[in-house]
């Protein structure tokens, strides 16, 4: 499969996706079942998860450290297409009022390697993420959307925990977030997900423990994750996969 196979013509059912887009509107977040990222019985999904999951091993080191590893692209989609068209530029930028660690810097990261955009998992994550999305009205379909894929694995050691940036509660400039788990290691410690409805309060702390489960996020509350740390000689992990979904600023 290539790049312009990226949304499948396969639908979640209506109740489903307006139980999560009515939630995401509602509540500014929503906990998303892996089951809805099951595929028919004629796909092999243990063998795409597998696919998918090795491919964290070959992230490259954020350069701001944290014991983080990443890996990003992006698809520019216009009003009325459905093919979606890969930005070659891979400039991430977030604004310093969402991000007060390191935002207002221009990042390049390494793009996500062609297996693992071309996994059939992936693409099928993507159409599911994209029929939710498309229930709320928190993002503008007639003009051009921007379909970010942010690899991060957290690689934690007994004496080097690893952090996310920024570190405490935030909002991201993206409008609809998704986060979906990939794979924690038995001996993680953290890496929870936690959920503020205002004044630095802490409403709700999620922990996504099994592939697949994932939290889709609002701009209407805060949310942070803590630090993954480890007990393990041999270290721990923690791999998610952004979707996120934004209007193109225009020039």
């Amino acid at each position: 499969m290539s790049d312009t196979a990226l949304f499948s013509k396969e639908n979640i059912g209506a109740p489903d996706i307006n139980l999560y887009a009515d939630a995401l509107m509602r509540d500014g977040y929503s906990t998303v079942s892996a089951q809805i990222y099951n595929v028919n019985v004629n796909f092999n999904q243990f063998e795409k998860l597998t696919n998918a999951q090795l491919d964290y091993y070959r992230l490259s080191a954020d350069p701001h450290g944290g014991g983080r590893y990443r890996a990003f692209s992006r698809y520019r989609l216009t009003p009325g297409s459905t093919i979606p068209i890969l930005d070659e530029t891979n400039e991430y930028v977030q604004s310093p009022e969402y991000n007060y660690d390191d935002g207002g810097l221009v990042r390049r990261f390494a793009p996500l390697s062609l297996d693992f955009r071309n996994n059939p998992l992936i693409q099928h994550l993507i159409s599911r993420d994209l029929e939710i999305a498309r229930a709320t009205q928190l993002v503008d379909w007639s003009q051009n959307v921007l379909i970010g894929l942010h690899q991060i694995r957290y690689h934690a050691k007994p004496d080097a925990p690893s952090i996310s940036s920024p570190i405490w509660l935030h909002r991201d400039d993206e409008p609809v977030v998704f986060i979906h788990l990939f794979n924690l290691s038995a001996s993680a410690l953290g890496g929870d997900n936690l959920i503020s409805t205002g004044n630095r309060n802490i409403s709700r702390v999620i922990r996504l423990t099994s592939p697949l489960e994932s939290v889709v996020l609002g701009k209407k509350v805060l949310h942070a994750v803590t630090p993954v740390g480890t007990n393990s000689s041999t270290g721990a992990y923690r791999d998610i996969l952004l979707i996120t979904f934004s209007n193109e600023e225009k020039q």
